[in-house]
């Protein structure tokens, strides 16, 4: 009987640490997406992110294909393509439904245009 409790106890903490494992970096942090044209007309998927070891990023993949992926940050991180923090809170207000007619600029900045 102990020995059944110790085991349902062990099993119960490793649940709860994989839930809060998955939570770090998961919808926690998302804080929405868009869906832009850039100015040759191609499509891009742009999600806004902020987590506590990244910062503020966002995540671009061309759209529909996913083919092309790029990461951009506001706050340094890593190799990401580096954006103001301007330029971060422009998409993150797109995301929100606000329509901002820099996003396009920025983006073709982003993509290489």
């Amino acid at each position: 009987m102990i020995l059944d409790l110790y085991l349902l106890g062990k099993e119960i903490v490793q649940d709860a640490s994989k839930l809060i494992d998955n939570t770090r970096h998961s919808g926690k942090h998302y804080l929405g997406e868009t869906v832009l044209c850039d100015s040759q007309n191609r499509e891009w998927k742009v999600k806004v992110r902020r987590t506590g070891n990244r910062g503020r990023y966002l995540k671009i993949y061309s759209y529909p294909d996913y083919k092309q992926k790029l990461r951009a940050s506001a706050d340094k991180y890593k190799s990401y393509l580096q954006i103001t923090s301007d330029e971060w809170e422009v998409f993150y207000r797109t995301a929100g439904g606000v329509n901002d007619s820099r996003a396009r600029a920025i983006l073709d900045n982003l993509v290489g245009i």
